[in-house]
């Protein structure tokens, strides 16, 4: 037997050898297929140039080769029944450090514009500064949404209007946009083998070192377009759990706001599942409730 760790709880699980090389190489060829040994030369070249410009070529290693795996969402219904799962990639191009502070820093300065309001979530403290500032008057509802493998459904063409949007209030230079698209030439490494995306080179990967500032800086450009059915101060995003407030809600009423919500993602190639008209919805590692204001833990 191997232990496998959850996904987003500290529960771990025991699984059969069998069951569990099982799960991995169902998640793994679903969206992955066996490339050319050669692409890893490649990739290692492209991030040399780009170290020696940073005067980092004796500081940054080749492209790791550690070998993928596999985490369980218990979290989600019927896991018992019909396991979900999270390939989780640790070999990392040593680049992803660059980008990732490149990353966070344009995130940071976006955020701390004064005529930016969105709400991207850190963690559970700020969800729970949200929640309690919010008005809770009669007729309130939640709506609450996920975005269904965010991470790997991220393209190309989304994330070049993620850093658009960015640098309608911020600056990002050629090689800044260039070290951060270049880190999404992500290989997986399994028995030896080595794995590229299926249909495209781009990747966003689960274990990159920026994989989560990538998800967030899409995030913000995602929440933006959203003001187009709800006002940005009602609606989070903590990478790809989605949460808003909604005030004198009603059937119709969130209806057509569940419709436009999953129109907006879809529009940008990302597939969304959605709740409406809740009271109390489990987030994160909480749960709040809109009748008694209160929360607690999940």
């Amino acid at each position: 037997n191997v232990i496998v760790p959850a996904d987003k709880t500290t529960n771990m699980y025991l699984v059969s050898t069998e069951r569990y090389n099982k799960l991995l190489t169902e998640n793994l060829t679903k969206t992955y297929k066996k490339a050319n040994p050669e692409k890893k030369d490649d990739i290692d070249k492209i991030s040399a140039k780009l170290a020696q410009s940073l005067e980092l070529e004796d500081r940054v290693q080749r492209f790791t080769e550690e070998q993928c795996f596999i985490t369980l969402k218990d979290h989600k219904e019927n896991f018992k029944n019909t396991p979900q799962c999270r390939l989780i990639n640790p070999a990392k191009n040593e680049l992803g450090k660059i980008s990732k502070q490149i990353l966070e820093k344009t995130i940071t300065r976006l955020l701390e514009k004064t005529n930016t309001n969105l709400n991207l979530w850190k963690n559970t403290k700020e969800v729970l500064n949200w929640f309690h500032g919010m008005n809770k008057e009669s007729k309130t509802k939640f709506v609450k949404f996920d975005v269904v493998e965010f991470y790997p459904s991220i393209t190309e063409d989304l994330l070049d209007k993620a850093i658009q949007f960015a640098m309608q209030t911020t600056e990002l230079s050629p090689r800044d946009i260039q070290i951060i698209k270049h880190t999404k030439n992500a290989l997986l490494f399994h028995n030896g083998e080595v794995w590229e995306k299926k249909n495209r080179n781009f990747d966003v990967t689960m274990g990159s070192f920026d994989g989560a500032e990538t998800c967030e800086i899409v995030g913000l450009y995602m929440l933006n377009q959203l003001q187009q059915c709800i006002p940005a101060n009602q609606i989070g995003l903590y990478r790809d759990d989605g949460l808003a407030i909604i005030p004198q809600a009603n059937g119709p009423k969130l209806d057509r706001i569940r419709k436009k919500i999953t129109a907006i993602f879809k529009k940008e190639g990302l597939k969304i599942t959605i709740k409406t008209n809740l009271v109390e919805v489990d987030f994160l590692d909480v749960t709040l409730n809109l009748d008694s204001g209160k929360c607690f833990p999940f």
